[in-house]
Protein backbone atom coordinates (compact mmCIF):
# COMPACT_ATOMS: atom_id res chain seq x y z
CA UNK A 1 0.00 0.00 0.00
CA UNK A 2 3.17 2.18 0.98
CA UNK A 3 4.34 2.15 -2.25
CA UNK A 4 1.20 3.19 -4.02
CA UNK A 5 0.20 5.61 -1.74
CA UNK A 6 3.51 7.76 -1.12
CA UNK A 7 4.33 8.03 -4.85
CA UNK A 8 0.35 8.88 -5.49
CA UNK A 9 0.43 11.79 -2.63
CA UNK A 10 3.74 12.79 -4.08
CA UNK A 11 2.08 13.22 -7.63
CA UNK A 12 -1.02 15.08 -6.23
CA UNK A 13 1.56 17.58 -4.09
CA UNK A 14 3.65 18.56 -7.61
CA UNK A 15 0.71 18.78 -10.29
CA UNK A 16 0.79 22.64 -9.29
CA UNK A 17 3.99 23.10 -8.26
CA UNK A 18 5.03 26.23 -10.22
CA UNK A 19 7.72 24.33 -12.87
CA UNK A 20 7.56 23.33 -16.08
CA UNK A 21 6.26 19.65 -16.62
CA UNK A 22 6.85 18.87 -12.64
CA UNK A 23 5.76 15.36 -12.93
CA UNK A 24 7.97 14.65 -15.52
CA UNK A 25 11.37 16.30 -13.93
CA UNK A 26 10.73 13.72 -10.73
CA UNK A 27 9.20 10.92 -12.47
CA UNK A 28 12.09 9.10 -11.96
CA UNK A 29 12.34 9.06 -8.26
CA UNK A 30 8.73 8.68 -7.77
CA UNK A 31 8.36 5.97 -9.79
CA UNK A 32 11.33 4.25 -8.24
CA UNK A 33 9.94 4.25 -5.13
CA UNK A 34 6.97 2.94 -5.89
CA UNK A 35 8.04 0.02 -7.91
CA UNK A 36 10.51 -0.38 -4.93
CA UNK A 37 7.94 -0.70 -2.55
CA UNK A 38 5.19 -2.93 -4.46
CA UNK A 39 7.71 -5.07 -5.89
CA UNK A 40 10.27 -6.03 -2.73
CA UNK A 41 7.43 -6.07 -0.03
CA UNK A 42 5.01 -7.76 -2.33
CA UNK A 43 7.43 -10.42 -3.47
CA UNK A 44 8.74 -10.81 0.26
CA UNK A 45 4.87 -11.02 1.71
CA UNK A 46 3.85 -13.72 -0.90
CA UNK A 47 6.98 -15.74 -0.94
CA UNK A 48 6.81 -15.29 -4.64
CA UNK A 49 8.76 -13.78 -7.38
CA UNK A 50 6.19 -13.24 -9.97
CA UNK A 51 3.87 -11.82 -7.69
CA UNK A 52 6.38 -8.85 -6.78
CA UNK A 53 7.23 -8.49 -10.56
CA UNK A 54 3.47 -8.22 -11.64
CA UNK A 55 2.70 -6.00 -8.72
CA UNK A 56 5.23 -3.62 -9.41
CA UNK A 57 4.66 -3.20 -13.45
CA UNK A 58 0.90 -3.04 -12.74
CA UNK A 59 1.92 -0.31 -10.10
CA UNK A 60 4.28 1.32 -12.51
CA UNK A 61 1.85 1.58 -14.97
CA UNK A 62 -0.78 2.88 -12.77
CA UNK A 63 1.11 5.46 -11.68
CA UNK A 64 2.13 6.30 -15.27
CA UNK A 65 -1.44 6.48 -16.26
CA UNK A 66 -2.51 8.93 -12.92
CA UNK A 67 0.97 11.17 -13.79
CA UNK A 68 -0.47 11.69 -17.20
CA UNK A 69 -4.03 12.34 -15.89
CA UNK A 70 -2.63 14.96 -13.62
CA UNK A 71 -1.12 16.62 -16.87
CA UNK A 72 2.55 14.79 -17.32
CA UNK A 73 3.17 15.11 -21.15
CA UNK A 74 3.13 12.58 -23.58
CA UNK A 75 5.70 9.59 -22.83
CA UNK A 76 8.82 10.68 -25.37
CA UNK A 77 10.10 6.83 -25.06
CA UNK A 78 7.70 4.51 -24.41
CA UNK A 79 9.45 1.63 -24.72
CA UNK A 80 12.52 2.72 -23.12
CA UNK A 81 10.52 3.53 -19.89
CA UNK A 82 8.38 0.24 -20.09
CA UNK A 83 11.88 -1.16 -20.06
CA UNK A 84 13.06 0.05 -17.18
CA UNK A 85 10.19 -0.46 -15.46
CA UNK A 86 10.18 -4.09 -16.13
CA UNK A 87 13.92 -4.72 -15.59
CA UNK A 88 13.49 -2.49 -12.06
CA UNK A 89 10.64 -4.38 -11.26
CA UNK A 90 12.21 -7.82 -11.90
CA UNK A 91 15.20 -6.60 -9.56
CA UNK A 92 13.55 -5.12 -6.71
CA UNK A 93 10.75 -8.60 -6.60
CA UNK A 94 14.17 -10.58 -6.86
CA UNK A 95 15.31 -8.80 -3.65
CA UNK A 96 11.73 -9.67 -1.72
CA UNK A 97 11.60 -13.37 -3.11
CA UNK A 98 15.47 -13.63 -1.02
CA UNK A 99 13.87 -11.87 2.18
CA UNK A 100 11.11 -14.45 1.99
CA UNK A 101 13.58 -17.34 1.36
CA UNK A 102 15.85 -16.11 4.03
CA UNK A 103 13.51 -14.69 7.02
CA UNK A 104 10.11 -16.77 6.59
CA UNK A 105 7.39 -14.70 7.47
CA UNK A 106 9.19 -12.05 8.36
CA UNK A 107 11.19 -11.27 5.24
CA UNK A 108 8.43 -8.78 4.59
CA UNK A 109 9.99 -6.72 7.85
CA UNK A 110 13.13 -6.78 6.42
CA UNK A 111 11.78 -5.68 2.97
CA UNK A 112 9.86 -2.82 4.50
CA UNK A 113 12.82 -1.48 6.07
CA UNK A 114 14.95 -1.92 3.09
CA UNK A 115 13.06 0.00 1.37
CA UNK A 116 12.61 2.76 3.82
CA UNK A 117 16.14 3.42 3.62
CA UNK A 118 16.67 3.34 0.36
CA UNK A 119 13.36 5.25 -0.44
CA UNK A 120 14.63 8.23 2.51
CA UNK A 121 18.15 8.66 0.42
CA UNK A 122 16.73 8.52 -2.63
CA UNK A 123 14.44 11.43 -1.64
CA UNK A 124 17.07 13.23 -0.15
CA UNK A 125 18.89 13.13 -3.25
CA UNK A 126 16.16 13.75 -5.72
CA UNK A 127 15.23 17.29 -3.25
CA UNK A 128 18.41 18.19 -1.70
CA UNK A 129 21.16 17.69 -4.60
CA UNK A 130 24.61 17.25 -3.51
CA UNK A 131 23.33 16.00 0.32
CA UNK A 132 24.60 12.84 -0.38
CA UNK A 133 27.86 11.86 -1.70
CA UNK A 134 27.73 10.19 -5.31
CA UNK A 135 30.07 7.02 -4.12
CA UNK A 136 26.81 6.18 -1.77
CA UNK A 137 24.01 6.97 -4.45
CA UNK A 138 26.21 4.44 -6.52
CA UNK A 139 25.21 1.91 -4.05
CA UNK A 140 21.74 2.14 -4.54
CA UNK A 141 19.66 -0.15 -6.88
CA UNK A 142 16.79 2.80 -6.27
CA UNK A 143 19.16 4.79 -7.21
CA UNK A 144 20.42 3.37 -10.65
CA UNK A 145 16.02 2.14 -11.24
CA UNK A 146 15.48 6.41 -10.72
CA UNK A 147 18.08 7.43 -13.19
CA UNK A 148 17.07 4.42 -16.09
CA UNK A 149 13.28 6.03 -15.77
CA UNK A 150 14.07 9.39 -15.55
CA UNK A 151 16.33 9.02 -18.67
CA UNK A 152 13.49 7.34 -20.39
CA UNK A 153 11.26 10.53 -19.37
CA UNK A 154 13.32 13.28 -20.37
CA UNK A 155 16.54 12.26 -21.79
CA UNK A 156 17.67 10.30 -24.31
CA UNK A 157 16.29 6.86 -23.66
CA UNK A 158 17.62 3.67 -22.51
CA UNK A 159 20.94 3.66 -24.16
CA UNK A 160 22.19 6.88 -21.89
CA UNK A 161 20.96 4.81 -18.78
CA UNK A 162 22.59 1.07 -19.79
CA UNK A 163 25.12 0.89 -17.13
CA UNK A 164 22.25 1.46 -14.53
CA UNK A 165 19.68 -1.36 -16.29
CA UNK A 166 22.59 -3.46 -16.36
CA UNK A 167 23.26 -3.37 -12.85
CA UNK A 168 19.48 -4.03 -11.85
CA UNK A 169 19.72 -6.68 -14.10
CA UNK A 170 22.92 -8.31 -12.70
CA UNK A 171 22.17 -7.73 -9.47
CA UNK A 172 18.47 -9.25 -9.76
CA UNK A 173 20.20 -12.58 -11.08
CA UNK A 174 22.86 -13.08 -8.45
CA UNK A 175 20.40 -12.11 -5.62
CA UNK A 176 18.10 -14.96 -7.17
CA UNK A 177 21.07 -17.28 -7.29
CA UNK A 178 21.65 -16.89 -3.50
CA UNK A 179 17.70 -17.17 -2.87
CA UNK A 180 17.91 -20.80 -4.89
CA UNK A 181 20.62 -22.19 -3.03
CA UNK A 182 19.47 -21.30 0.16
CA UNK A 183 20.42 -22.33 3.01
CA UNK A 184 24.18 -22.08 1.72
CA UNK A 185 26.21 -19.36 2.11
CA UNK A 186 29.36 -18.90 0.08
CA UNK A 187 26.15 -17.48 -2.58
CA UNK A 188 26.09 -14.24 -0.64
CA UNK A 189 29.87 -13.57 -1.62
CA UNK A 190 28.63 -13.96 -5.65
CA UNK A 191 25.89 -11.32 -4.76
CA UNK A 192 28.09 -9.00 -2.86
CA UNK A 193 31.21 -9.05 -5.48
CA UNK A 194 28.35 -8.90 -7.94
CA UNK A 195 26.63 -5.72 -6.32
CA UNK A 196 30.18 -3.80 -5.62
CA UNK A 197 31.13 -4.53 -9.37
CA UNK A 198 28.19 -3.19 -10.94
CA UNK A 199 28.22 -0.32 -8.54
CA UNK A 200 31.48 0.44 -9.83
CA UNK A 201 30.41 -0.01 -13.55
CA UNK A 202 27.58 2.85 -12.79
CA UNK A 203 30.27 4.74 -10.90
CA UNK A 204 32.70 5.14 -13.99
CA UNK A 205 29.38 5.21 -16.59
CA UNK A 206 27.31 7.45 -14.85
CA UNK A 207 23.29 8.21 -16.43
CA UNK A 208 22.42 11.81 -17.42
CA UNK A 209 22.16 13.65 -14.54
CA UNK A 210 18.00 14.66 -12.84
CA UNK A 211 16.42 17.46 -14.78
CA UNK A 212 17.40 21.01 -12.48
CA UNK A 213 14.92 23.39 -14.14
CA UNK A 214 15.85 26.90 -12.65
CA UNK A 215 12.42 28.52 -11.61
CA UNK A 216 13.90 32.01 -11.32
CA UNK A 217 15.57 31.91 -15.01
CA UNK A 218 12.58 30.24 -17.00
CA UNK A 219 10.18 32.95 -15.64
CA UNK A 220 12.77 35.54 -16.77
CA UNK A 221 11.95 37.60 -20.51
CA UNK A 222 15.63 37.78 -20.65
CA UNK A 223 18.90 35.74 -19.50
CA UNK A 224 21.45 33.41 -20.91
CA UNK A 225 20.37 29.81 -22.38
CA UNK A 226 22.52 26.92 -21.75
CA UNK A 227 25.92 26.57 -22.68
CA UNK A 228 26.00 25.32 -25.98
CA UNK A 229 28.67 22.78 -26.75
CA UNK A 230 30.82 22.53 -29.39
CA UNK A 231 32.75 18.99 -28.36
CA UNK A 232 31.73 16.12 -30.51
CA UNK A 233 28.82 14.24 -28.21
CA UNK A 234 28.90 10.83 -26.53
CA UNK A 235 28.00 8.07 -28.50
CA UNK A 236 24.34 8.19 -26.37
CA UNK A 237 23.97 11.58 -27.14
CA UNK A 238 24.60 11.01 -30.64
CA UNK A 239 22.79 8.48 -31.23
CA UNK A 240 19.94 10.30 -29.79
CA UNK A 241 20.69 13.34 -32.45
CA UNK A 242 20.51 11.16 -35.31
CA UNK A 243 17.77 9.98 -34.04
CA UNK A 244 15.96 13.14 -33.64
CA UNK A 245 17.39 14.19 -37.20
CA UNK A 246 15.56 11.43 -38.91
CA UNK A 247 12.60 12.02 -36.85
CA UNK A 248 12.25 15.21 -37.99
CA UNK A 249 11.82 14.50 -41.53
CA UNK A 250 8.30 13.43 -40.32
CA UNK A 251 7.32 15.75 -37.82
CA UNK A 252 4.62 17.81 -39.44
CA UNK A 253 5.91 21.05 -37.61
CA UNK A 254 9.23 21.05 -39.55
CA UNK A 255 7.29 21.24 -42.57
CA UNK A 256 5.06 24.33 -41.41
CA UNK A 257 3.65 26.20 -44.27
CA UNK A 258 4.45 29.38 -42.85
CA UNK A 259 8.17 30.17 -42.79
CA UNK A 260 8.05 31.97 -39.62
CA UNK A 261 5.60 29.36 -37.51
CA UNK A 262 8.33 26.78 -39.23
CA UNK A 263 11.00 28.69 -37.29
CA UNK A 264 9.10 28.90 -33.77
CA UNK A 265 8.40 25.09 -34.00
CA UNK A 266 12.03 24.20 -34.58
CA UNK A 267 13.21 26.37 -32.28
CA UNK A 268 10.94 25.06 -28.96
CA UNK A 269 12.94 21.62 -29.99
CA UNK A 270 16.12 23.50 -27.88
CA UNK A 271 13.93 25.50 -26.01
CA UNK A 272 11.90 22.67 -24.36
CA UNK A 273 15.31 20.82 -23.59
CA UNK A 274 16.80 24.05 -22.24
CA UNK A 275 13.45 24.71 -19.65
CA UNK A 276 14.35 20.95 -18.71
CA UNK A 277 17.75 21.38 -18.04
CA UNK A 278 18.50 17.80 -19.74
CA UNK A 279 22.01 17.45 -20.32
CA UNK A 280 23.86 16.26 -21.85
CA UNK A 281 21.21 16.45 -24.66
CA UNK A 282 19.90 20.11 -24.15
CA UNK A 283 23.83 21.68 -24.49
CA UNK A 284 23.68 19.43 -28.26
CA UNK A 285 20.10 20.60 -29.57
CA UNK A 286 20.83 24.19 -30.56
CA UNK A 287 23.47 23.46 -33.04
CA UNK A 288 21.08 20.55 -34.48
CA UNK A 289 18.25 23.36 -34.54
CA UNK A 290 20.23 25.73 -36.01
CA UNK A 291 21.13 23.38 -38.97
CA UNK A 292 17.76 22.61 -39.42
CA UNK A 293 17.41 26.72 -39.80
CA UNK A 294 19.28 27.19 -42.50
CA UNK A 295 18.19 24.25 -44.27
CA UNK A 296 14.47 25.02 -44.13
CA UNK A 297 14.02 28.41 -44.00
CA UNK A 298 14.57 31.05 -46.88
CA UNK A 299 18.47 32.10 -46.61
CA UNK A 300 17.24 35.50 -47.22
CA UNK A 301 14.64 35.88 -44.56
CA UNK A 302 16.05 33.95 -41.73
CA UNK A 303 17.77 36.55 -40.12
CA UNK A 304 14.93 38.65 -40.11
CA UNK A 305 12.52 35.84 -39.11
CA UNK A 306 14.45 34.87 -35.96
CA UNK A 307 14.54 38.58 -35.49
CA UNK A 308 11.28 39.32 -35.57
CA UNK A 309 10.85 35.82 -33.13
CA UNK A 310 13.53 37.54 -30.90
CA UNK A 311 11.73 40.19 -30.49
CA UNK A 312 8.10 39.25 -30.15
CA UNK A 313 8.43 35.71 -28.79
CA UNK A 314 4.71 36.16 -27.70
CA UNK A 315 3.31 36.13 -31.22
CA UNK A 316 2.40 32.78 -32.89
CA UNK A 317 2.00 29.48 -31.33
CA UNK A 318 3.66 27.17 -29.49
CA UNK A 319 1.82 23.77 -30.05
CA UNK A 320 4.16 22.00 -31.47
CA UNK A 321 5.48 21.75 -27.99
CA UNK A 322 3.32 19.23 -27.28
CA UNK A 323 4.17 17.04 -30.01
CA UNK A 324 7.87 16.65 -29.12
CA UNK A 325 7.42 13.51 -28.11
CA UNK A 326 7.79 12.71 -31.81
CA UNK A 327 11.40 13.29 -32.07
CA UNK A 328 11.88 11.29 -28.72
CA UNK A 329 12.50 14.82 -26.86
CA UNK A 330 10.14 15.47 -23.68
CA UNK A 331 7.04 16.96 -24.46
CA UNK A 332 5.58 20.79 -22.72
CA UNK A 333 2.25 21.33 -21.48
CA UNK A 334 0.58 24.24 -19.25
CA UNK A 335 2.02 27.76 -18.82
CA UNK A 336 3.38 29.24 -21.87
CA UNK A 337 4.96 31.97 -20.61
CA UNK A 338 8.23 29.90 -19.91
CA UNK A 339 8.84 28.02 -22.96
CA UNK A 340 8.01 31.43 -24.91
CA UNK A 341 11.17 32.96 -23.34
CA UNK A 342 13.63 30.50 -24.21
CA UNK A 343 12.46 30.36 -27.66
CA UNK A 344 13.33 34.20 -27.89
CA UNK A 345 16.04 33.55 -26.58
CA UNK A 346 17.15 31.03 -28.60
CA UNK A 347 15.98 33.09 -31.64
CA UNK A 348 18.16 36.02 -30.74
CA UNK A 349 21.33 33.55 -29.92
CA UNK A 350 20.97 31.33 -33.48
CA UNK A 351 19.97 34.54 -35.58
CA UNK A 352 23.91 35.59 -35.95
CA UNK A 353 24.84 31.95 -36.87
Amino acid sequence: MAGVAAPTLAMLMLVDAPAPAPLALVGGPILAVGLMGVGMIGAAAAGRLWIGVLLAVLTGAGLIVLARALGMPTLPHPFSTGLAVIIASFSFAARGALFARSAGDRGWWIAVFVVAGEAAMLLTASALPGALPDWLLVLLPAQWASTAIQTALTGTGTRAASSALLALAGTAAATLLVARLWPRRWPYLVMFTTWLGLSALVWHRPGPPMPRADLAIVAAPAGPIAPIAFAPPDAATASALARIRRQLEKWPAAGEADVTQRARNLLLIAAVADLYDTEPLQSHLPLLVAAELKARLPADQRAAILAGIAADPAAGSVAARETLAELGLPANVGDETPVRNRMGLYAARLAGR
